[in-house]
C-alpha cells in the first residue's frame, strides 16, 4: 500500500463547527501517512442527510469520480463508516478502489501489531469486516471484466467459498483467542499475590505517552509523529524516588469513533497494561480538540471496563499553545492531574511524586526483625522492594516494601 496517491472525502453537515472538520481532516491525513498514502487532493462535500445508498449524493460521487481520474489517483478514501451496500455503489461509481475510516484504521492495525494475540485479533476484525462486502467486490470485479449482470454462475459460487473459508477462518481465530484467554487468566491467578505495582500510560493516540515513558524509565521506546507509532505493549522497570521498583507501561493510543469490532484489538493489545494496578491518562494540550479527545479515551476505558483504574491525569506537551478553555475543563473534570512538557523538562519530577502517592494507598513499608539464619530472603515474596538490610548482633534489621495485605505474611517472620 504504499507510495499511492488517494482523493480524500471528508463529510461535513450543514451548521458544524468548521475547527472541529478542519481538526478531523488533519487526523484522517495523519492515519494515511501513517499508511504511506499521500493525499492528492480533498473533496469536503456537504451532506444533509446520509444517502443510505451511496452515503453521499449521486451526483458528489460522480463529481469525485471526475477529480479522481483528473488527479490521477490511486486510491479514495471517505473519512466516514460506510456499509457494504454503499461500498460496492460507490466503487461501481468510482472505478477505483476505496477505503473507509475502519478499513484505515484496520490496515494500520495490521501493519504496526507485532504479538501474536493482536495479530488474530486484529486478523479476526479484518474478516468480519470483509465478509458482508465479498459480494460487492465481485460484482464490481465482474463489470470491469464484463460479466454478465445478473448471472448466478461462477460469480455466486465464488462468493459461497470465500464466505466459507471467512466463517471458518473467524471461528479458528475466535478458538485460539479463547485459548489465549484462558492461559492469561491462569497466568494473572498465580502472579496475582506478590506483584511488583504497575502503571500504564493511555490516552489518545499521540499524547506523548512514549515521550514521557523514556524521559521517566530512560527507555528508547519508539516516538514518532503519526498516529498509532505504538501498538504493542511495552513495559519498563523505574526507580521512585523512596527506592521502590515499579513498572510503567506505554500502550497503544486511543482515537475517536473506534469501530466496535476494532475495540477487542485494542483490549488484546492492551490486556497487560488493563491489569495494571493504576492507570494513567496522558492528554495532549495542544490538540485542537483536547477535551473531546479526553472523553473519547474515558468512553475507551468504559466499554474495556478499566475507567475506575484512572489514578492521575498528565496534561502533557504545556509548552505549546493550547486552549485554555478545554484546559480549565480538563483540570476540572475530577482527576488528579500533573501539568508537564517532557521537551522543557516541565512537571516530571511532581509526575514521580505523584507515582510514589499513589502507591502509597495500597502499599506501605514495613520493617522487621529476622533470625540470622538468611531464611528470610527466601520468604520475600516477588515483586516486593527490599528498602534497607542492616545487620546487628540480634537480627536482620530489614525495610521492605510491600502491598498492605500482605503485611500479616511477613509478621509471623519477625521476631518481634
Amino acid at each position: 500500500m504504499e507510495d499511492k496517491s488517494a482523493l480524500l472525502i471528508t463529510i461535513n453537515i450543514p451548521g458544524s463547527n468548521p475547527r472541529e472538520a478542519y481538526y478531523k481532516e488533519m487526523e484522517i491525513r495523519s492515519l494515511l501517512e501513517t499508511l504511506s498514502i499521500r493525499v492528492a487532493f480533498h473533496i469536503p462535500f456537504t451532506v444533509k442527510e446520509e444517502n443510505p445508498n451511496t452515503l453521499i449524493g449521486p451526483g458528489q460521487a460522480v463529481e469525485a469520480s471526475r477529480i479522481a481520474n483528473e488527479t490521477e489517483c490511486d486510491i479514495v478514501v471517505i473519512n466516514s463508516f460506510i456499509s457494504a451496500r454503499m461500498e460496492k455503489n460507490l466503487t461501481s461509481i468510482l472505478s477505483l478502489p476505496l477505503m473507509d475510516r475502519e478499513s484505515v484504521i484496520l490496515s494500520i492495525f495490521l501493519k504496526n501489531a507485532h504479538s501474536k494475540e493482536a495479530l488474530l485479533q486484529i486478523e479476526k476484525a479484518e474478516a468480519e469486516y470483509l465478509r458482508p462486502r465479498l459480494r460487492g467486490r465481485l460484482d464490481n470485479l465482474e463489470q470491469q471484466r464484463g460479466g454478465v449482470k445478473g448471472s448466478k454462475g461462477l460469480g455466486e459460487r465464488l462468493i459461497e467459498l470465500d464466505r466459507r473459508k471467512l466463517d471458518r477462518r473467524i471461528n479458528v481465530l475466535t478458538k485460539e483467542l479463547e485459548r489465549i484467554e484462558k492461559i492469561r487468566a491462569t497466568q494473572k491467578k498465580e502472579r496475582k499475590d506478590g506483584t511488583v505495582f504497575s502503571f500504564a500510560l493511555v490516552g489518545y493516540t499521540n499524547a506523548g505517552k512514549s515521550s514521557i515513558m523514556n524521559a521517566l524509565t530512560g527507555a528508547d521506546v519508539l516516538i514518532e509523529d503519526k498516529l498509532f507509532a505504538t501498538l504493542d505493549t511495552t513495559t519498563r522497570k523505574m526507580k521512585l524516588k523512596n527506592g521502590e521498583i515499579v513498572l510503567l507501561s506505554d500502550t497503544v493510543g486511543f482515537i475517536e469513533d473506534l469501530p466496535h469490532r476494532l475495540i477487542s484489538a485494542f483490549s488484546s493489545t492492551l490486556n497487560e497494561a488493563l491489569d495494571a494496578n493504576a492507570l494513567i491518562i496522558v492528554q495532549d494540550l495542544e490538540s485542537p480538540n483536547s477535551y473531546d479527545n479526553f472523553l473519547t479515551t474515558v468512553n475507551t476505558l468504559k466499554e474495556l471496563g478499566a475507567e475506575e483504574k484512572v489514578k492521575l491525569l498528565v496534561l502533557n506537551k504545556v509548552d505549546k499553545e493550547y486552549d485554555d478553555y478545554n484546559t480549565i475543563r480538563l483540570k476540572n473534570y475530577g482527576y488528579d492531574y500533573v501539568v508537564t512538557s517532557v521537551k522543557e523538562n516541565i512537571g516530571l519530577d511532581e509526575l514521580l511524586q505523584k507515582l510514589e502517592d499513589i502507591t502509597e494507598l495500597e502499599e506501605e513499608t514495613i520493617e522487621i526483625k529476622a533470625p540470622l539464619d538468611g531464611t528470610i530472603f527466601s520468604k520475600i515474596r516477588k515483586g516486593d522492594t527490599i528498602i534497607s538490610v542492616e545487620y546487628k548482633e540480634d537480627a536482620i534489621h530489614m525495610r521492605i516494601r510491600v502491598k498492605k495485605d500482605l503485611i500479616p505474611y511477613y509478621e509471623k517472620f519477625s521476631l518481634e
